[in-house]
């Protein structure tokens, strides 16, 4: 019976034994791992404020020979701990080889850091897909966080290097060099493994340039149109400043060439985009500009400013693109059609020959602007006077005595109050002159006055002739009354009123026959008070100086209209008295 127990027990022992020997081995290989060969324990690193810190014992104490260790100021846990064995194979043949691979050596600490490769992250970065930790990381210690091999920005660069640090940081944390404020180091679900969707991540810091209710007007309802379509992220103040042709092709491919136009404006030809669109973020409204078309236009343009008088509506809220195109056009000035019809959209009346225009037929002149300023259409002063003397040139004569004083204040539409007028002189009517001269005194008109014919007489503009005449007095006169003119000459008047007609007689309307300024004696006393009057009565109504001389001039003496008895004869009848018979 003895014997059978023995056998019974001996399978247990068994059993047990093959227990303990497998708990042996897996405690000696942790030992391998974990222990150091030196049985001398590591002494523990404590530093304080005040004291630097103590060195790890060297790899030499190890048996790993010397680690290079440039700084202090950030150490790796195991090798602070002096644990070489967390990371090297301290029983293989080289104990400076890791127990793994790289990658599993890291992940074996750092696993809640670094994705699980069996399920991949979207974006890796290179480094880490490839297992690569120490081309960002040194293992033992360094100067930098993370055991980076440099700082974040130098770190980056020395593969990035389009990336540089000469590039223009306009953000603080970027100009400290901190590419971890957008970038997960390992990798991200989001493209260019930045932390967060593009728009959210820039919304973190620029949340109004994201509002669609405050910028980006239809750049926002685009939800292919990324931040970094238009803007550089690690320059974006310059890029901004300069918002190129190519940037804004990538989406605006519609965009003409610049060498299709005949006349293209200019900041478009250099691809200067950003000259006009100033800003795509600060206007809902209007997409395209900054402000107002006027205020960009008037950047460049400040002589088309909003001080000028605008007439039109829309121009004067600063609509320029009514009539301009920003890019370019086959017109002159990048208009959007041929001027004549720009301003006949608009002003079809002055464009209908049966209702107006007058001398000034649109046919005839090269174009609106030959007088009209599109900025500043309604030309009034001085602008009239340099409007006018454009084509009018010769209405200042040289060397001239008398000048219109409307044209000498430029003030034209005094008397050409409708420059489209119908008449060809393009006056309004012939009371443009009475507006200013009252001729309307007197029941004898002249004949040209009561026709509304001034200018038989006077010229409209300057005259080398007093009272703006055509021509002397004497000649002007003598145009329509020849004979008075052929007999003054040789009279006794032409000597002391030579081309003063205006002496005794009235241009232009009176009460007293032959327009005479005054009643006949009264005129000629006016010079001949001390001429004696004889034994002949001169002041009755039916006699009177002109009975008996000529005021224009005679052939006879004292411009009588004859000499002795022929003269009183021809007003005295009277019979011979019959010869007495003897």
């Amino acid at each position: 019976m003895s014997h059978l127990m023995h056998r019974r027990r001996f399978p247990t022992l068994f059993i047990i034994l093959i227990l303990f020997v497998v708990v042996s081995l897996f405690l000696l290989n942790s030992c391998r791992r974990s222990a150091s060969p030196d049985p001398t324990p590591t002494p523990t690193l404590t530093p304080t404020p005040f004291v630097e810190p103590t060195p790890p014992p060297s790899a030499a104490d190890v048996g790993l020979g010397p680690a290079s260790v440039d700084s202090l100021d950030f150490i790796h846990q195991p090798f602070g701990d002096g644990a070489c064995g967390a990371c090297h194979d301290l029983n293989g043949p080289d104990p400076k080889q890791l127990w793994g691979e790289e990658e599993a050596v890291c992940r074996d600490c750092h696993w809640q850091e670094i994705p699980d490769k069996d399920f991949p992250i979207a974006h890796q970065h290179e480094p880490f897909a490839e297992g690569d930790c120490s081309s960002c990381h040194v293992p033992h210690a360094g100067g930098y966080p993370n055991l980076l091999v440099a700082s974040v920005s130098e770190t980056c660069n020395s593969c990035h290097d389009d990336h540089g640090v000469a590039v223009e940081q306009p953000h603080p944390d970027l100009a400290a060099g901190e590419c971890n404020l957008c970038h997960l180091s390992h990798g991200s679900e989001h493209p260019l493994m930045l932390r967060q969707a593009e728009a959210e991540l820039c919304a973190t810091c620029h949340e109004e340039k994201l509002d669609p209710t405050q910028s980006f007007a239809s750049h926002t309802e685009d939800t292919d149109l990324e931040c970094s379509s238009c803007h550089d992220p690690h320059d974006p103040v310059a890029e901004a400043a300069k918002v190129e042709r190519t940037t804004c092709l990538t989406c605006h491919d519609d965009l003409p060439d610049p060498n299709s136009f005949a006349f293209p404006h200019q900041p478009f030809v250099e691809g200067r985009c950003a000259d006009c669109h100033t800003s795509f973020h600060e206007n809902p409204d209007r997409p395209m500009l900054a402000a107002t078309q006027a205020q960009s236009c008037n950047s460049c343009h400040e002589d088309h400013g909003e001080t000028i008088h605008q007439p039109h509506p829309e121009v004067a809220v600063g609509e320029c693109l009514l009539c301009h195109d920003g890019h370019g056009s086959d017109h002159p000035q990048q208009l959007v059609q041929s001027e004549e019809k720009i301003c006949q959209n608009c002003h079809e009346d002055q464009f209908d020959e049966k209702k107006t225009f007058g001398g000034h037929k649109a046919t005839d002149l090269p174009a609106c602007t030959t007088c009209h300023s599109p900025h500043q259409p309604k030309v009034s002063g001085e602008l009239v006077a340099q409007a006018c003397d454009e084509c009018h040139d010769d209405v200042l004569v040289s060397r001239a005595v008398s000048t219109h004083e409307p044209v000498m204040v430029g003030e034209c539409s005094e008397c050409h109050s409708e420059f489209h007028g119908q008449t060809v002189t393009s006056l309004a009517a012939v009371e443009n002159c009475t507006s200013c001269h009252n001729l309307s005194s007197g029941r004898i008109q002249h004949e040209p006055v009561s026709e509304g014919e001034c200018s038989s007489c006077h010229v409209a503009h300057s005259s080398r002739h007093p009272a703006l005449l055509t021509t002397s007095a004497g000649q002007l006169c003598g145009e329509c009354h020849a004979e008075q003119a052929s007999t003054f000459r040789t009279s006794k008047h032409a000597s002391e009123l030579s081309d003063q007609c205006a002496a005794c007689h009235e241009p232009h309307n009176g009460n007293i026959d032959s327009l005479l300024i005054n009643n006949t004696n009264a005129l000629c006393e006016s010079c001949h008070s001390d001429l004696p009057h004889g034994f002949h009565p001169v002041s009755g109504d039916e006699l009177s100086c002109v009975s008996c001389h000529s005021p224009h001039g005679s052939a006879h003496k004292a411009d009588l209209y004859n000499t002795g008895d022929a003269l009183c004869l021809s007003c005295h009848t009277f019979q011979l008295p019959t010869p007495r018979r003897k």
